[in-house]
């Protein structure tokens, strides 16, 4: 299936609101937006994400047991998972572990962007050490996805049209 370039200005406030993001935590993870499109996820921003495995997750299909993202997108609260080695969650998902802790991805936390009840997509981040969130970090997932669901919204009501315009070159 074939995807849609990304209007600049609706990429680049994604694209801003990772990097944000990033620096807050001094770029001791990496972040990424996933919008759904059905029941698939697909990726909007993770500037710093490895190609290989932006490629291998996108177009996932959320459920129960779909790693953070799908898992929190069907669930439509947080999903934090310490150590993406050893959790269920990602368990059924070998080679896309396997591709997350060969790039140094350790943990994965992911919050569902909502807008009106109806979940939109997901914000996660991917930290480097297996560890839970603090606190302050699920605070900065909270705010970083309500800040997604505004632009997305936003997005929807401009002349992107819709959440497939956002989809990552």
């Amino acid at each position: 299936m074939s995807r849609q370039s990304p209007p600049d200005a609706c990429h680049a406030a994604l694209l801003d609101l990772v990097e944000a993001v990033e620096s807050r935590g001094e770029n001791s993870f990496v972040a990424s937006i996933l919008v759904l499109e059905g029941k698939e996820l697909q990726h909007a921003a993770a500037p710093n994400l490895p190609a290989r495995y932006k490629e291998a997750v996108n177009g996932i299909e959320i459920g129960a047991g779909a790693g953070s993202c799908g898992t929190a997108a069907f669930c439509g609260h947080a999903i934090y998972v310490s150590d993406i080695a050893t959790d269920p969650l990602w368990a059924p998902w070998s080679e896309i572990t396997n591709m997350a802790l060969e790039a140094g991805l350790r943990a994965c936390w992911s919050m569902p962007i909502m807008s009106s009840g109806k979940v939109l997509g997901t914000f996660a981040i991917y930290h480097r050490e297996p560890r839970s969130p603090t606190v302050a970090e699920r605070d900065l997932i909270g705010e970083a996805a309500r800040s997604a669901a505004i632009l997305i919204g936003a997005n929807a009501k401009s002349n992107c049209q819709t959440p497939d315009a956002l989809l990552h070159r």
